[in-house]
């Protein structure tokens, strides 16, 4: 008989080794791997897992050795295939295990039960007392009003609004916030019509059929789905899926963003008539672990999610497909920094399980890695439709604005085009991929621009959702341009940390009243639209207007229904929707990310560009016009032809001259620090170990680069500088580093913070 384990190890999301506990008495018969448990950490309380058990303490003093509180999550235990998995994240991508772990777990590193949480919302009639709030409670209830996802702690809710405490404390002694502790209900919600399901055109039935070959055989093997945008990816990916669950496996699928998972899941509950597990970042807790419940009896076999979905606990896993899976949303960017898509291989890997990666525009390093054998190339050359790709038009705004053509951000070759699908009744999208209403804020005088204090970015220029200037107001509707800034409702925000500001009445550097806004965002030509075209049902989607998930849902039965005639947004109106109504696409300004300081922004914008012309012509003859001041670039003359891979060979080429990706790997190393000097210490150091190591090593094979300030070089108040390590080999690589960080010269001083950033998908 097996003793007892009488202590364990425990992984907390620290930056620490797992920690060495006491198992209670009343845990001992049950307690194993996999389990969420509460243990003191310090003078406070932490949640960890559980990653091994022993009745030895290995050398330590078995009386020092404290106790675990208690097991947390009683209806949760992460699997012993992802707990390898994030020891893997942990090794590769520089961070703990703990750290990790709580990355893997669906419920993060939380005490989770069906009915345990509470969740704040306000008073049905809280705005009849509006009257009596400060400014700061004002806050609060405006940012809980416009929220589509409840709101579990005070400490989110104070997060959410910027706001502390007390003030939270004091809506609740109103009586205006309320805390409830609901039960998870049944969703009862009715399945969509059936779908039959679809013939495949000669170049789907070839690339399935290889698919399939892998499913038979129940091997792992990396597939790259190139089709052009139209070309039928998402039918290949159902006929795959259908094939595992008819086998009795379960099947993953990976999309960029949660605003795509409403129409993939209605798809594909339309052709499986069951329900569909969705699984992203902003679901509560309880909703995570509902989901977990689901999985674990049977009741949920396909999950859809977003990058964090990755690690959905499916059981009998037979199918990983990752769509868009070129997408830099789909890289984390805070620790673990893993790329979904990577670890999607990895896990497909040590399942023995195929993975389909499909996009219209692959990355560079998926693409380089079909040339070279590493996955194996599908390519759909042609729409499912039978409809040809749109031609492309250009417009030279240098041209334009030369010969005083156009009305402000529409050429006229553009307004006639919007105006011919008005006419015929066909949806127009057209996309800018800024928000805002302008860039930024600008003295004439002095030169002074409006910068957030915390982060080194000019602050962007906003008007309020509900201020769009109704024609008898004003002359014109572009009022920032009109008037002084003063006199508007306009105010500044910063889109890397958040922070929302008052519009200065008058330059603070030198008292100019007469300030500027600068260049333009989805706000200024959405009132540029109503101005050309006030009897035009236009619908603006972005960040800002989205609301979550629930928001975009909305949005997007509005496109797909023909209730909106013109579709303008950013980004996310270009990724992957089937609009099939769409018959012309317009790009306000092709030039948008062009140029910014980072190796992949030709590749972003040939991207972005060709992604966004795919939405024309799905079902009928469609058109694309771009507008740009540099015609001739690469990425645009590339996106124009919808050529792949002649931009794929070109930048190719320079990539190999820099040894950047695909040529090379990287890892980036960001040192920050309030204190400028000390970053810039600290970045010093370590690179003279590192140049040190380089020579002591005797290899060529590995590039240093830096110290040097970062593109951005100050963010959440911290000033960045930057080392670049190149090399051929991941492995070396990382050896390389972890040599670097155990030499005894190095010592962290005291508040740096060391950013390891493995693969980096930018550079800024």
């Amino acid at each position: 008989m097996t003793a007892s384990p009488e202590f364990v190890d425990v992984a907390v999301n620290r930056p620490l080794d797992p920690l060495t506990y006491r198992v209670p008495e009343e845990l001992r018969d049950e307690i194993s791997p996999g389990w969420l448990v509460e243990v003191p950490l310090g003078t406070k309380n932490a949640i960890g897992c559980v990653v091994s058990v022993r009745s030895e303490t290995d050398g330590l003093d078995a009386s020092a050795i404290k106790a675990i509180i208690r097991r947390a999550s009683p209806e949760y235990l992460i699997d012993t295939s992802l707990m390898k998995l994030a020891r893997f994240i942990a090794d590769y991508y520089f961070c703990s295990y703990g750290e990790a772990l709580a990355a893997a777990s669906i419920v993060g590193f939380h005490h989770v039960a069906s009915s345990s949480l509470p969740v704040f919302r306000l008073r049905e009639d809280w705005r009849a007392h509006a009257g009596a709030l400060t400014k700061r409670q004002l806050q609060v209830c405006e940012s809980l009003d416009e929220q589509s996802r409840p709101i579990e702690t005070k400490s989110s809710l104070a997060r959410l609004a910027g706001s502390t405490p007390p003030t939270i404390a004091k809506l609740e002694q109103a009586g205006l916030l309320i805390s409830a502790t609901p039960s998870i209900p049944e969703p009862d919600r009715k399945l969509p019509e059936p779908d039959s399901d679809h013939v495949l055109i000669p170049g789907q039935q070839e690339a399935f059929a290889e698919i399939c070959r892998s499913l038979d055989k129940q091997e792992f093997r990396t597939y790259l789905l190139h089709g052009i945008t139209g070309s039928g990816k998402t039918e290949i990916y159902l006929q795959a899926m259908a094939r595992v669950l008819d086998r009795g496996q379960s099947a993953l699928c990976l999309v960029p963003e949660i605003s795509l998972t409403p129409q993939t899941v209605h798809r594909f509950e339309s052709r499986f008539r069951t329900e569909i597990g969705v699984f992203h970042s902003q679901m509560t807790r309880r909703d995570k672990l509902f989901l977990y419940r689901k999985i674990e009896s049977g009741r949920v076999r396909i999950v859809i999610g977003a990058r964090s979905a990755i690690f959905a606990p499916l059981p009998n896993l037979g199918l990983i497909v990752v769509d868009e899976e070129h997408d830099g949303s789909y890289k984390q960017g805070e620790v673990p920094r893993y790329h979904a898509r990577d670890i999607a291989i990895v896990r497909g890997q040590r399942l023995g399980i195929p993975v389909v990666l499909g996009s219209a525009t692959p990355s560079m390093e998926s693409y380089q890695n079909a040339a070279m054998d590493k996955y194996r190339l599908l390519h759909l050359p042609d729409r499912a439709s039978g409809m040809e790709l749109p031609p492309v038009r250009i417009v030279d705004l240098a041209r334009e604005v030369a010969e005083g053509r156009g009305a402000g951000n529409f050429s006229n070759e553009l307004i006639e085009a919007i105006r011919t699908r008005l006419e015929r009744g066909e949806q127009s999208l057209l996309f800018l991929n800024r928000r805002g209403f302008s860039n930024f804020l600008f003295c004439p005088s002095c030169k002074w621009v409006a910068r957030c204090e915390q982060d080194d970015v000019s602050l962007t220029v906003h008007k309020p959702r509900d201020s769009r200037a109704k024609k008898s107001d004003t002359a014109s509707a572009l009022d920032l341009f009109e008037k002084p800034i003063a006199e508007t409702s306009a105010y500044l925000r910063c889109h890397f940390c958040g922070e929302r500001h008052n519009a200065p009445s008058a330059c603070p550097e030198c008292g100019n009243e007469d300030l500027m806004t600068v260049g333009s965002g989805t706000q200024r030509i959405e009132e540029e639209i109503s101005e050309i075209f006030p009897d035009a049902n236009l619908l603006r989607l972005d960040y800002d207007t989205a609301g979550g998930r629930e928001g975009f849902l909305r949005a997007w039965k509005k496109m797909t229904s023909g209730e909106a005639d013109i579709i303008l947004g950013t980004q996310m109106v270009a990724k992957g929707h089937h609009l099939e109504r769409v018959t012309l696409v317009g790009v306000i300004l092709a030039d948008v990310g062009l140029f910014i300081p980072d190796f992949r922004a030709e590749e972003r914008t040939f991207t972005l560009l060709t992604q966004v012309a795919g939405r024309a012509g799905r079902a009928t003859k469609g058109e694309v016009i771009f507008q740009t001041y540099m015609p001739n670039h690469t990425a645009i003359r590339f996106a124009m032809a919808h050529d792949y891979e002649g931009f794929f060979a070109e930048e190719l080429r320079r990539r190999r001259q820099l040894g950047f990706p695909p040529s090379g790997r990287l890892i980036a190393l960001t040192f920050s620090d309030p204190d400028r000097e000390k970053s810039y210490k600290a970045s010093r150091m370590l690179a003279g170990i590192l140049w040190r190591q380089r020579q002591q090593w005797g290899t060529r094979d590995l590039g240093i680069t830096g110290p040097t300030i970062a593109p951005l070089a100050r963010l959440g108040g911290r000033f960045r500088y930057r080392i670049l390590l190149i090399g051929k080999s991941p492995k070396t690589l990382s050896k390389f580093l972890h040599a670097a960080l155990a030499d005894r010269e190095f010592k962290m001083p005291s508040g740096v913070r060391l950013a390891i950033d493995v693969d980096p998908v930018d550079l800024l």
